[in-house]
């Protein structure tokens, strides 16, 4: 599919509106589907004008597609603006990116498909809140593709075409695709959107590229159209890469003071270098007032952050900035602060069932603002707190108002975002639109949340993408890959070690590590590391220092399987390449190692096993280029690509200290 082929093609217009007949005056709606849409000359349609435009894009092959919109007298856009295209789609696998961080990505082909969660589930769950169910149509039939904000498209020899938007801003946009016809569908989430009289704007900008084996190079050149904002700035920042601790996943809400200090305490004393240590959910009085801390942290908020940050470490704390709970004080005081159903100003907008409910703030409300600025003043400058985990932050954007998008909307809420916290403080993002939130944060969660178990079979069985799930979590870092680094640092979501409340077993903790220290910048445990048993410490240590993997390749070779291609340089300077299998299926699996290069002379495995004390000393731990192994179920392999020896060289053969072999050495 290359770019070219859109300057060629003609696609369908479909878009409907309600234009002013008088000033603050709509008229009827008008819906028009299936236009012709001349791309070489604006197109005018019942007072709106559409102006399509290409700009070729420097050192690789791409172009960026821009479709504007002007109104000559005004109007209100009523639903989504969609550009159909007649393209070959046979024999691709397009990536499916979902709404937010939880929300799975995966590649999918012709046979796949993506359901929506049944009503009368969403009804009693009200799981469809946390996702974009209720306002874009999850079809559920075979073929039928859609991904948000970016796609690629991949044939079977690797060349791909990567189509990623540059104007959520104006709207979340999305790509469909319907493989059993043969047409990619550019569709924008106009709801909402008021046009003044003579506004023009860029209702689709979309970056296309096409080449192979350019991954890397197709997210550097994407992120490169985005303002950096980032504290920790730069796409190759080794300051991005850091371990920590955070109170969630062992504790969850009924963390304490006295769990703070004791797991801090343990951090210390194993002498575990870590960067951040986290507090989570579970400080505050209620979810909306922040600053009323409960009676299970009596020593308050300020003292913690203190003696976190007197060890060197960055002290960090959980927000939600957007949700206020039904039961908060900010409900009962200051009802005004929370968003209203456009149709009816009596009813609160629920953002979600967490806590027992929560609605959401309105971001454009100047109380509600000021008490945003007034939280964050607290917990930055007065407690002391160097970074802020601010999560379920898709609350800000449940409906379009005041003639804005939900993109549009969500775009504005992490600008605030970014402005109150500062440009020294970092900004971990979590359930959050992930086109809006590119270089305004520090770090983003890149999928859903982790869990002491594999999958929840129910819950998929539901069609629910933002399952709490460790293999749901696992397939979206691993294809989301390339916006760490480039767009922020991904936080893949926390390493469960430990063998207290874990149903995880050995090899499926193991995938979990080397994967998320592979694929993630900002990697968190939330183990008590005074229970760790002595192989749980090895593996553990083993993640020291943090790897900067430099990412060239991730791919679905079958069904659950991944084939990942890195670089990593140590403290010396010294770079190898780097290849690791990773078996997310429930059956073993035969895989075939990358062939003899240059660069490829014999190969060193690490697993598991060879971070515990009880190796097994019958084990290859060398391969021939293109030898077949073997995995487990749910086994992860990683393998150091060894070169061909020459006169008088030294060559790194293998080692046990790191997960990921010769990272170690300083």
């Amino acid at each position: 599919m290359n770019p070219e082929i859109f300057q060629t093609l003609t696609p369908t217009l479909s878009f409907s509106h309600r234009p002013n007949v008088q000033e603050g005056v709509l008229g009827a709606l008008q819906a028009l589907e299936n236009l012709t849409l001349d791309t070489k000359t604006p197109h005018q349609q019942d007072g709106l004008t559409f102006t399509t435009k290409f700009e070729p894009v420097a050192s690789l092959n791409g172009l960026i597609l821009t479709v504007s919109v002007k109104s000559e007298k005004g109007a209100e856009l009523s639903g989504p603006i969609e550009l159909r295209y007649a393209t070959d789609l046979k024999d691709m696998k397009m990536i499916s990116n979902g709404f937010q961080s939880w929300s799975q990505a995966r590649e999918f082909d012709s046979k796949s498909r993506i359901q929506k969660i049944q009503s009368t589930i969403a009804w009693y769950t009200q799981f469809h809140l946390q996702g974009d169910y209720s306002f874009f149509e999850h079809s559920g039939e075979k073929g039928f593709i859609h991904s948000s904000s970016y796609t690629h498209f991949r044939d079977v020899k690797n060349n791909v075409t990567f189509l990623g938007s540059l104007a959520e801003e104006s709207g979340y946009t999305y790509f469909k695709s319907d493989f059993n016809s043969n047409a990619l569908t550019i569709y924008k989430d106009a709801t909402g959107k008021v046009l003044h009289p003579n506004q023009e704007i860029d209702i689709i900008k979309v970056l296309i590229l096409h080449g192979k084996d350019q991954e890397r190079e197709f997210w550097e050149t994407y992120s490169s159209y985005f303002k950096d904002e980032r504290t920790i700035s730069g796409n190759e920042n080794p300051k991005r890469h850091v371990n920590g601790w955070t109170s969630w996943y062992y504790h969850y809400d009924h963390v304490t003071e006295e769990i703070v200090h004791k797991n801090l305490d343990a951090i210390i004393h194993y002498k575990y270098p870590i960067d951040i240590f986290q507090i989570d959910d579970g400080y505050q009085l209620a979810i909306g007032d922040w600053l009323e801390v409960n009676n299970k942290f009596p020593g308050g908020m300020k003292d913690l952050a203190s003696k976190i940050k007197s060890h060197g470490i960055k002290a960090g704390l959980w927000l939600a900035p957007y949700a206020i709970g039904f039961n908060s004080r900010i409900v009962k005081d200051h009802p005004d602060w929370i968003l209203k159903e456009e149709h009816d100003s009596s009813k609160m907008v629920v953002a979600g069932p967490n806590w027992g409910g929560f609605y959401a703030l309105d971001l454009y409300n100047e109380g509600a603002r000021a008490y945003i600025r007034h939280v964050f003043d607290v917990v930055l400058n007065k407690w002391g707190f160097d970074m802020v985990k601010l999560d379920f932050l898709f609350a800000a954007a449940m409906i379009p108002q005041r003639g804005k998008t939900r993109g549009e909307i969500m775009t504005d809420a992490m600008e605030f975002l970014r402005e109150v916290v500062g440009p020294n403080k970092i900004i971990l993002g979590c359930g959050v639109p992930l086109g809006p939130s590119w270089r305004k944060v520090d770090y983003c969660r890149i999928g859903s949340d982790v869990a002491p178990w594999w999958e929840d079979t129910k819950l998929r069985l539901l069609h629910v993408r933002e399952r709490v799930s460790t293999v749901n979590s696992l397939h979206s870092t691993l294809n989301r890959w390339g916006m760490s680094d480039s767009m922020f640092g991904n936080d893949p979501d926390v390493m469960i070690l430990r063998s207290k409340s874990n149903k995880l077993k050995p090899d499926e903790k193991y995938t979990l590590c080397i994967l998320n220290n592979i694929l993630g910048a900002l990697v968190f445990i939330s183990d008590d590391v005074s229970e760790y048993t002595e192989e749980e410490h090895m593996l553990y240590a083993a993640t020291f220092p943090k790897v900067q993997a430099k990412v060239h390749t991730v791919i679905e070779i079958r069904d659950e399987v991944y084939f990942v291609q890195f670089k990593a340089t140590n403290a010396q300077g010294q770079e190898h390449l780097y290849t690791t299998y990773s078996n997310l299926s429930g059956d073993k699996q035969t895989i075939y190692l990358p062939e003899a290069t240059k660069e490829t002379h014999l190969l060193f495995a690490t697993d598991n096993d060879l971070h515990t004390n009880q190796l097994d000393k019958k084990k290859c731990l060398f391969y021939l280029p293109s030898a077949p192994v073997h995995l487990k179920s749910r086994e992860s392999k990683t393998f150091v690509h060894i070169p061909a020896p020459g006169s008088g060289d030294v060559h790194f053969l293998g080692s046990t200290g790191h997960i990921v072999p010769g990272t170690e050495l300083t």
